[in-house]
């Protein structure tokens, strides 16, 4: 690295030292004698050369391209001390063909082109245009006042961004839930990339967005920094939003024989049962964070023959939640208990115990509790003996 940028700072020197006395020198050859075989400057002997800042670039950037002048150089041993060299007697540009727009600017001495709208029209399909222009010099001869003519031909090239997305759960973005989007554009740095979202009226640096859209739908836009620091825009995306699919209820025995039924008939001091919470299975493996539940309220109702129907709040506590089976299933299991363990009234004189759930509630990411309201079975019927 020292040693290129030393070369630089050497070639910027013999360029800058060659402008100061090119004329000079232009001069003095054209009163001496030269040995055959000698090296002639003059601007004869130099090619215009139009050189871009920038050979490709983005649709939405200026390109910008500035006129050079090298000297012709015989021999190819020469070639190394082939080097730009700007022209002191500021000379006509002219462009004689080249993409609409493109013009020479003589205060700045620059070829600029506008590249916001050169793929207006083109089939999304299309992702890189190259684009050519010519034009000549005209320069007037500083040793015999002679007019001549040096042609120049440069290309480029302007890429159309494509926005790439990465989700953690593809195709749909769930409310109050975390929602993870990446946003990749060959060719642009992620530190370029700016990301603005409306739900939430957020702005984020850098190519991803982890937050909790609101509503039924959210659009992202996308946008990079430029040369210039300003932000052009790649493009944008729409999203719908919808709500996390609900979860299932369920009252089953822990032998493994399944939910209880309206048919079974279970012994309500012996058999062993749990109050599972099931999640959408999809939803658990796209959002594990935000697919966590737990019963906050509980009723039971049974009747005693002969007496009108009662109703009881059961305490959380009275259903232990039972974290080691949760976590190899995936569900969330409150037991085991018996029927009995619900309410010391129910005896043998009972023919029907009624379980229903008065209140789930969804823990996400954030750990906040959103109660779910409907969607699901909260009220199970259950024949005892």
């Amino acid at each position: 690295m020292a040693g290129g940028g030393g070369s630089s700072i050497v070639m910027l020197r013999l360029n800058f030292m060659t402008a100061i006395y090119l004329p000079i020198l232009l001069y003095a050859m054209s009163t001496y004698e030269l040995e055959q075989g000698s090296l002639l400057i003059s601007e004869r002997n130099l090619d215009a050369v139009a050189v871009p800042a920038e050979r490709s670039l983005f649709a939405g950037d200026t390109f910008e391209a500035q006129i050079l002048y090298q000297p012709v150089v015989p021999s190819a041993s020469m070639a190394a001390q082939r080097g730009g060299i700007e022209s002191l007697a500021r000379p006509e540009i002219e462009i004689t063909d080249g993409p609409d727009g493109l013009y020479f600017d003589n205060d700045s001495r620059r070829f600029i082109f506008n590249t916001e709208q050169v793929f207006d029209g083109e089939p999304d399909d299309v992702y890189e245009k190259e684009f050519t222009f010519r034009g000549r010099a005209m320069l007037q001869s500083i040793v015999d006042d002679e007019m001549f003519e040096k042609p120049f031909e440069q290309t480029f090239r302007v890429r159309r961004p494509t926005v790439q997305v990465i989700s953690n759960a593809p195709q749909r973005l769930v409310q109050n839930s975390r929602n993870d989007l990446t946003f990749m554009t060959p060719g642009v740095a992620d530190g370029d990339i700016v990301l603005h979202e409306s739900s939430r009226n957020q702005t984020v640096n850098g190519n991803r967005l982890t937050w909790t859209p609101v509503g039924d739908t959210t659009t992202v836009r996308i946008q990079r920094r430029n040369q210039a620091g300003e932000l052009v825009t790649l493009g944008t995306r729409g999203f719908s939003v919808v709500p996390p699919p609900p979860p299932s209820l369920i009252v089953r025995r822990t032998d493994g024989s399944g939910p209880v039924g309206p048919a079974d008939v279970v012994n309500a001091f012996n058999d062993q049962l749990e109050l599972v919470v099931a999640p959408d299975r999809q939803f658990y493996n796209d959002f594990p964070d935000d697919a966590r539940y737990e019963i906050s309220s509980v009723g039971v109702a049974f009747a005693i023959p002969g007496q009108v129907m009662m109703t009881y709040d059961v305490a959380s506590s009275s259903i232990p939640f039972n974290r080691t089976r949760s976590q190899q299933l995936g569900q969330f299991v409150y037991g085991p208990f018996t029927l009995s363990d619900l309410n010391n009234q129910i005896t043998g004189q009972v023919n029907q115990v009624s379980i229903f759930v008065e209140s789930v509630e969804r823990i996400n990411f954030e750990n906040r509790r959103i109660r779910e309201e409907d969607g699901f079975a909260n009220n199970f019927a259950i024949r005892t003996r």
